[in-house]
This record gives structure tokens, sequence and C-alpha cells, in this order.
């Protein structure tokens, strides 16, 4: 629910190579009921595949996230359909 200007420093520091979102009103949280108390979501990961939600995270694990996205994203991958 960061701003979009606070969105783009963040982005700038890490150098990110992808867009990030801004939901600076909650609309987006809520239409996945992710909860936002007094404007702090919590953390949750959603994994897309054409246009599909194929995995959704809710006890996401700060320290082992990206580890845990990319673990996820290659088991998709090799899983039967993919």
């Amino acid at each position: 629910m960061d701003t979009i200007a606070e969105q783009r420093a963040f982005s700038d520091k890490f150098s990110l190579p992808f867009p990030l979102l801004c939901d600076t009103t909650g609309a987006i949280c809520d239409a996945y009921r992710v909860g936002h108390p007094k404007n702090k979501p919590s953390r949750e990961t959603f994994l897309f595949r054409n246009g599909v939600l194929v995995n959704h995270d809710r006890a996401v694990n700060p320290k082992s996230q990206a580890n845990d996205v990319l673990q996820k994203i290659e088991e998709l991958r090799s899983s039967p359909g993919s």
C-alpha cells in the first residue's frame, strides 16, 4: 500500500527488473482477501500462470521468500500439464 514514489524508490534501490504494483486504497488487497490492518498488508505470495492463480502462500517467511518462490516455480515447471 506504498505510494508510487515509495515503490519507485524501492525498485530503483534494488534495480528490480519488473514493475511493482501500487495499492494505495487497499482495493487489490481486498479483492485477494489480504489483510491490511493499519495499511500494512500481510506478506503473501501469489503465482499466476497464463492469468490463472496456480499457487498462493499465506504464510510467507520473509527470510526465505525469494528461495521459496523460486522452488515453487521449479515445482510448477516440472509438474504434469506444465
